[in-house]
């Protein structure tokens, strides 16, 4: 079954996505709402997830483009991936659903 690219999701389906989570991985709705105003209060994370909003990109590129050494853009990363906005999978740096609905609803 191949997985849809959670860019292409509506926003029911990201709905649905953050659902099927439960309780498993998501704190209550208002220390996921801290947490992710804490994260976002960074301007790098918000240039990454900006960054982010049509391709996926590996560590290096966001580096490079930041200007940052790949140190830096990990712990930021770290952040991102705490409020579920972004995956890191070897190399390469994703969105999420909720990233996706992130980006969706907050002008960057």
């Amino acid at each position: 079954m191949e997985t849809k690219d959670c860019r292409e999701m509506s926003d029911e389906e990201l709905q649905e996505w953050r659902a099927k989570l439960g309780d498993k991985r998501l704190p209550d709705p208002g220390e996921e709402h801290r947490r992710r105003m804490y994260a976002m209060q960074n301007p790098v994370r918000r240039e990454i997830l900006a960054m982010l909003k049509n391709n996926v990109l590996s560590v290096g590129a966001i580096a490079s483009h930041l200007k940052c050494d790949e140190k830096s853009i990990l712990y930021h990363l770290q952040f991102l991936q705490g409020v579920f906005f972004v995956t890191v999978q070897g190399n390469m740096v994703d969105l999420t659903p909720p990233g996706v609905a992130y980006l969706r609803n907050v002008t960057i």
